[in-house]
Parts: C-alpha cells; sequence; structure tokens
C-alpha cells in the first residue's frame, strides 16, 4: 500500500522492470494492451533540462509496472533496452495513451527518441474541459476529489524543504516504483470517471478534435524553441541603460532633489508635498499613509508635470530591460540555443492558450520601445520568420454569431468593416467617413463584444455621454443582430449558468443565477457576452495549429511552427520554400473551421520578428 496521510491510500500491485524475467512479462502485457497508461519520473519539471530517471505503466486497474532507468543506486533496466521495449506498444495507432498532464512525458520520452502516440486521454486536460475554473489541475488533487484517494506526494520522497530538497535519481527504486505505479495507474481510473462528464455536457469534440490532438503540436513547438539575436540584446540594454540614466538626471532636476524614484513613499513625498501636485483619488493611500503612485494614479495625472510622464515613461524602460531586454538571453538553453518557452492549454478560462517561461505572448506592441523587442526574435541562418495571423477574426464571430445581416453583408463584400460601420450610422456614403467617425465606429465594434456602455464609450474617444449614448443607440437601430445577440447571451448566461463556443466550449457563470451587487454582475454579463467569440475564436486558432504540421509535411515543406501569440503564428521556414509555406498556411488558417463569412489571413515575413514586411498574396 502506498503511504497516505489521511483519506483512502491506493492499493495496487507494483512491478519493477530491470531484468530480464520482467521484461519478458512487461513485452507480454503491452502486446495485449487495450490501453496504456503512462508517466515519467525526472530530475526536474522544466522539460528542457530534465533528465529521465523512470518510466511508470498501467494498463488496468489495479496493476502498475515502473521501469528504472537512471537511479543512482539500485538495477536499472538500460534506457536503449527500455526504449527498444516501449516502441512497439508506445507509437502503436491501435492503442490509445493515458495520462496525466501528457504534453510533459511526451516531451520528456520524445527529447529520447521515443513520440508517444495517439495521445487519447488527459486527465488534466479532461478536467479542466469540463470545468475550465478547477482547481483541482494537479493529479493528487484531482485523484483525491474525485476518487476519495490520498496519493503520495512528491514531497514525500525528495523532501519539502527547497534548500535541503533531493532530485528522483537519488530516491531508492524501491520508495519510487510505487510512488510511479500509482500515478499512471490512477489515471486509468480518472479516466472513468471523466468520461461520462465529458458526454454528459457534449464536450466531445471540443475534447476529442481539439485540446487532445493539439498536446503533440504544442510539444514539438516547445521542443523546437525559438533563435534570439544576443548580440542584439546586449547592444539594447545599453541603450535602455543610457536613456535611463538621462530619464532619471531630468526627474531629480525637476524635482530638486535627489531621491529613490523606485520608493513609492519616495515618488509620493516628491509628487503631492514638494511640487503639491494633485493626486486622482484623495482617499487612495497606501498602508503607510502615502498617496499611491501606482501606474494608474500615474496615468491620470498625465499632463499635470512632466516629471509624471518621465516617471511613467522610466518605469517603462526600466520594466522592458528587466522582463526582456536582460532575461529573454537567460532563458537561452544551453544545449538547443534557442529559447523554450512552455505552453498552457488550460492557462484560461476561455479557451485561450498562455505561455510562460518566459512568457512570450505579453511582449509589448504598444509602444516602438516595447516593440523593439521582436527585433530579438530572429530566424536561423539560411531561413526566413513566417508571421501570418487572422484579420478581425473576433468581430467577424462575432457578425456569425449575432446573425447580424448589416456585418455579414459588409464581410462578404470585402469593406472595412469600421468604416461600414461608421457609414450606417452617421448615414453618410462610405467614401465620406472621415478618421474620427471610423475610429468611434471602431470603438464600438470592438467595445461592444465586451459589453461595452456607451459610459465606456467616451473613455474610448473624444465623445461627449450625451453622443455617446446618441451613437450606441443608432449603432444598434442599424445592427439590430448584435443587440438581439446582447440580449440573448446575458439571459441565456443567467438561466443555465453558462455560454458556449461554437465548438460547445463551455464557460461557467454560477454568480449569474444568484443575487449580486450590480458591478459584479455587469463585469459577468461582459465576460458571458464576450466568451463565446474569444472562446471560439482559441478554437479555430487550435485546429489550425492541429491541420498545420500535416499540411506542410503533405506539401514536402520543412517549415515548423514556433510560436501562437492571439491571433498569430510564428513559422520558421527555409529561405527558398517561404512562398510555398506562406500560401498552405494562408490556405489552413483560413479553412480551419466552416464559417458563412470567409477568414481572412495575412501574411509578413523577414528574418527578425520585429521587422517583418507585408507578403503580398
Amino acid at each position: 500500500a502506498i503511504k497516505a496521510s489521511g483519506g483512502k491510500p491506493v492499493s495496487i500491485q507494483v512491478k519493477i522492470v530491470n531484468d530480464a524475467a520482467s521484461v519478458a512479462e512487461l513485452k507480454a502485457v503491452l502486446a495485449a494492451a487495450q490501453v496504456i497508461s503512462f508517466d515519467t519520473e525526472t530530475t526536474s519539471t522544466n522539460e528542457m533540462e530534465a533528465e529521465l530517471v523512470g518510466i511508470s505503466l498501467a494498463t488496468e486497474v489495479g496493476t502498475g509496472w515502473y521501469i528504472p532507468v537512471g537511479h543512482r543506486s539500485g538495477v536499472n533496466l538500460p534506457l536503449a533496452q527500455a526504449l527498444e521495449v516501449l516502441s512497439g506498444p508506445m507509437t502503436d495507432p491501435n492503442i490509445p495513451k493515458v495520462g496525466h498532464n501528457l504534453k510533459y512525458d511526451y516531451m520528456i520520452l520524445a527529447r529520447n527518441g521515443l513520440r508517444a502516440y495517439p495521445l487519447a486521454f488527459d486527465t488534466m486536460i479532461a478536467e479542466w474541459v469540463q470545468d475550465p475554473n478547477s482547481r483541482n489541475l494537479g493529479l493528487k488533487n484531482l485523484a483525491n476529489i474525485r476518487l476519495g484517494d490520498e496519493m503520495t506526494h512528491i514531497e514525500d520522497l525528495i523532501g519539502s524543504d527547497k534548500k535541503n530538497q533531493i532530485t528522483m535519481d537519488e530516491v531508492a527504486i524501491e520508495l519510487v516504483a510505487p510512488y510511479a505505479a500509482a500515478d499512471a495507474e490512477t489515471c486509468l481510473r480518472l479516466k472513468a470517471d471523466l468520461e461520462p462528464g465529458i458526454a454528459r455536457d457534449h464536450l466531445e469534440k471540443v475534447f476529442n478534435e481539439v485540446e487532445m490532438p493539439l498536446i503533440s503540436v504544442l510539444a514539438e513547438m516547445e521542443l523546437k524553441g525559438v533563435l534570439l539575436d544576443v548580440p542584439f540584446f546586449s547592444q539594447f540594454a545599453k541603450e535602455i541603460n543610457q536613456s535611463l540614466a538621462q530619464l532619471e538626471s531630468k526627474i531629480y532636476q525637476l524635482a530638486g532633489k535627489v531621491f529613490n524614484i523606485n520608493s513609492t513613499q519616495q515618488l509620493s513625498d516628491v509628487l503631492f508635498k514638494n511640487l503639491s501636485l494633485t493626486p486622482p483619488d484623495r482617499n487612495k493611500k497606501t498602508a503607510s499613509g502615502h498617496f499611491s503612485t501606482s501606474a494608474e494614479v500615474l496615468e491620470a495625472m498625465k499632463g499635470q508635470h512632466e516629471v509624471v510622464d518621465l516617471v511613467l515613461e522610466q518605469r517603462e524602460l526600466a520594466k522592458l530591460r528587466s522582463t526582456y531586454v536582460e532575461a529573454l538571453p537567460q532563458a537561452i538553453d544551453p544545449t538547443s540555443g534557442r529559447v523554450h518557452t512552455s505552453f498552457s492549454q488550460t492557462g484560461s478560462v476561455t479557451g485561450r492558450l498562455s505561455s510562460n517561461n518566459p512568457n512570450l505572448q505579453n511582449i509589448p506592441v504598444k509602444s516602438e520601445i516595447g516593440r523593439k523587442v521582436r527585433n530579438g526574435f530572429i530566424a536561423a541562418p539560411g531561413h526566413v520568420l513566417l508571421s501570418v495571423d487572422y484579420s478581425q477574426v473576433e468581430l467577424r464571430l462575432a457578425a456569425v454569431m449575432a446573425k447580424d445581416i448589416f456585418l455579414l453583408d459588409a464581410f462578404r463584400k470585402g469593406q472595412d468593416i469600421h468604416a461600414a460601420t461608421a457609414a450606417a450610422i452617421e448615414r453618410v456614403d462610405i467614401k465620406d467617413v472621415t478618421k474620427d467617425m471610423r475610429r468611434n465606429a471602431k470603438a464600438v465594434n470592438f467595445g461592444l463584444m465586451y459589453g461595452m456602455s456607451a459610459f465606456g464609450l467616451t473613455r474610448n474617444t473624444d465623445l461627449t455621454l450625451a453622443e455617446s449614448e446618441n451613437f450606441v443607440k443608432r449603432y444598434f437601430e442599424q445592427l439590430p443582430g448584435v443587440k438581439q445577440y446582447i440580449e440573448d447571451t446575458k439571459k441565456l448566461a443567467a438561466s443555465q449558468g453558462f455560454v458556449t463556443t461554437l465548438l460547445g466550449r463551455r464557460r461557467y457563470f454560477p454568480a449569474l443565477r444568484g443575487m449580486m451587487n450590480a458591478q459584479m454582475r455587469a463585469r459577468e454579463e461582459r465576460e458571458a457576452i464576450n466568451s463565446p467569440i474569444q472562446g471560439t475564436a482559441a478554437d479555430i486558432m487550435k485546429l489550425a495549429m492541429i491541420k498545420l504540421p500535416p499540411a506542410l509535411i503533405h506539401a514536402g515543406l520543412k517549415s515548423k511552427i514556433l510560436l501562437q501569440v492571439h491571433d498569430e503564428l510564428l513559422l520558421e521556414c527555409p529561405a527558398e520554400e517561404l512562398e510555398k509555406a506562406r500560401e498552405v498556411v494562408q490556405q489552413v488558417m483560413e479553412n480551419a473551421y466552416p464559417l458563412e463569412i470567409p477568414l481572412e489571413t495575412e501574411a509578413r515575413s523577414g528574418i527578425n520578428w520585429g521587422e517583418i514586411q507585408v507578403m503580398p498574396r
């Protein structure tokens, strides 16, 4: 039995595979397997650094197998022999593979030359698809909540004190075997528990056709990694340091003294005592009794005094330097010479992917200096970067979901959607639409997908409240389908407690069914209006990512996807196949999911990500 700290201990038969007899027995079991659940034990949680210590397997409930391959003591099975035993069954298309957070284990085995296929059921993703807000995505928690099992935690083997923690290869095989075997076996029982919910909530399409096939696509992207221009970053760091020094001396000059700009208290004293500036909210004080100097406060004070704008600029540069310019080169993997981000499928409630270690999805694009960071992402010699992104995908989906005749018609005609909307609201010909008219229409088009009010519109445009109210009223007169969609979605979210994407992905809003304050209700309603749109956009992008690698191979191309950022895919292509790759990528992305209006994309290419140029079709 496995040690438990309460609850029901997990009791299974554990077989260690490290001699001729156990190898023969495992071979026979795998040959007859209907399903294989697998897990890896390693020396690190970082997929690119981790060394393989052992592999655990289960083909039926009640029994788990453990193959030690990298323990420092005891009898290991040579890794080459272990991979030889596994390669047939682990790549057999007729044997579904099961696990928890399979992307990790897939990458560990792939780095050792074995690519498991097909990945059929990931218990972590199955839980998340059913409840995007789930707090139980870890295997031990999930087993506890769903099966009532109290599993051994890894800290029980390697220690919980970070300073004195050992790695898994230092733990005796006899201790790791039951722990590892239970991980694999538990996934089989969790699968049986999770499957009915996926069918009950009609989530089969999202789970089987989107999330599961995406795992190996993301894993391959992470394994490939992206190349950085290290000399560029060190030069950029020097430039930022010079700019910061100039900014800081200017700030001291205006403040009439030298102080620590990064100290909230000292900055607060300079702004509100020495310079007698007015805080936007006199009630907003920090615990130390000083007026707040948060970004929000300083943004609201812009224009009051030159020093405010300079401090904001100084903060932006300092953040840019620490978060990207200095940190990115440090994230380069010494073996591959590339940066390998980690994509998370379960990192958002809408279905969008998130990226971390490092986060390559939030590289700044708003300021010119921030955009420059992208110049440091480069293609390998003889290659170019190809970026293809969806054009106004969320607006197109809003038109489809709202069944709005005006929007659908404008998209079919290939019109500039914001100019067409402005023309309809202002009752002028499309060629007479001014920049201001178009800007206001654009603010409403995007804003309404997030449930923006007339008050919200005044904050995003030069319109007064009365003008905004009038503008929104005329907008809804011209686009009644959008108004109907908003009303229907609010009602639906309140009555059933969830909304769905076109592919059936759910997002729950339980609070809308109960009593809540107006502000919270408004926020939940805004999210309910936007979730089906944003979630469908995420689903379509994922479908494109799944279809792209086989399409590129089919076309005889060597191009590879490196990154996915919002509505954009970034690929690295051998220079000579750029044009063909562009054709394939645009074709796949535009036809990833059938809609009644076309999905459009724009392609750009170049030797670095920052200076990519539009490619004509």
